[in-house]
């Protein structure tokens, strides 16, 4: 592998609770229509989440909000320092920056700009969302209904496999290193993704650390638990320019006997909306 400086890295981010801190979908209607967040957490399950999204947003639409409204509710969502300054630092040493995320175009898109880093990403893979020309926000599957189903055995999204859509990445050129961050169950199926060289940087007590520790052998890479922003900063600066000693991969002992936060049946859901701190 060639030194630090010279390697080429390739950094994929999920977006909700990993760049940002909250959930931009439970942001949006948290802030904008309480009645309208309260009917999304009640048809977790009931409903295919991008699908739920579409009709809400119609929903939020007919009451009178408006896209002006709903961009500056994005530009509120706290976006760490400590996080942004890394993202900076690994473009900085020529990485390619591509965020994964079951979210969509529109709230990534408007949130980056907000905090004007949207010039360090290389692309960006979710929901395509816009607004027509009414001001209605519209948001449609990544993986849509005239797609053949991606059939991934892995804890998946029907409308998104975050691994085949990293597959592609990794796939389109020669990398020297890999690192995927998120936090979540569908962060999983990328994480089985990468190599014994690459680095899967996962949020600490949440339900990607949670299937990490129930299925340790089919994660190759490195893993490394980071709790806030300055975790991830620390953990970028060593990827750069320490020993490597903070991103060595623990033993598989050490991870099958991690201590989880308990999960209530209702964290334990893999819908995107409860993809957020796991308490007892």
């Amino acid at each position: 592998m060639p030194s630090r400086s010279e390697a080429k890295r390739l950094f994929v981010f999920d977006f909700d609770w990993t760049l940002i801190e909250a959930d931009s979908d439970n942001w949006v209607f948290k802030h904008l229509c309480e009645e309208l967040y309260q009917e999304q957490l009640v048809s977790v399950g009931k409903v295919q989440w991008t699908d739920l999204q579409q009709r809400l947003l119609g929903e939020l639409f007919d009451r009178g909000v408006t896209q002006a409204q709903i961009e500056k509710t994005l530009g509120q969502i706290p976006f760490a320092p400590d996080m942004i300054e890394a993202l900076r630092l690994m473009k900085d040493e020529g990485s390619d920056l591509y965020i994964l995320s079951d979210a969509n175009t529109i709230y990534i898109e408007t949130v980056l700009k907000a905090y004007e880093i949207d010039t360090l990403f290389t692309g960006i893979l979710t929901n395509p969302a816009s607004f027509d020309e009414r001001g209605r926000l519209n948001v449609v599957r990544f993986h849509g209904l005239d797609k053949e189903p991606h059939c991934c055995p892995l804890p998946c999204e029907p409308n998104l496999c975050k691994g085949q859509e990293l597959q592609k990445l990794m796939d389109s050129q020669p990398w020297d290193q890999v690192i995927y961050m998120g936090d979540s169950t569908n962060d999983f199926c990328p994480s089985t993704r990468l190599n014994s060289h690459d680095v899967v940087l996962a949020r600490r007590g949440l339900l990607l650390q949670k299937e990490i520790t129930e299925r340790p052998q089919l994660v190759k890479a490195n893993v490394v638990y980071w709790e806030n922003a300055k975790d991830v900063l620390l953990a970028t600066r060593s990827i750069f320019n320490a020993t490597g000693a903070s991103v060595s991969k623990p033993s598989s002992s050490a991870i099958e006997h991690a201590t989880l936060p308990a999960l209530s049946a209702v964290e334990s859901s893999d819908s995107k909306v409860f993809a957020q701190p796991v308490r007892a």
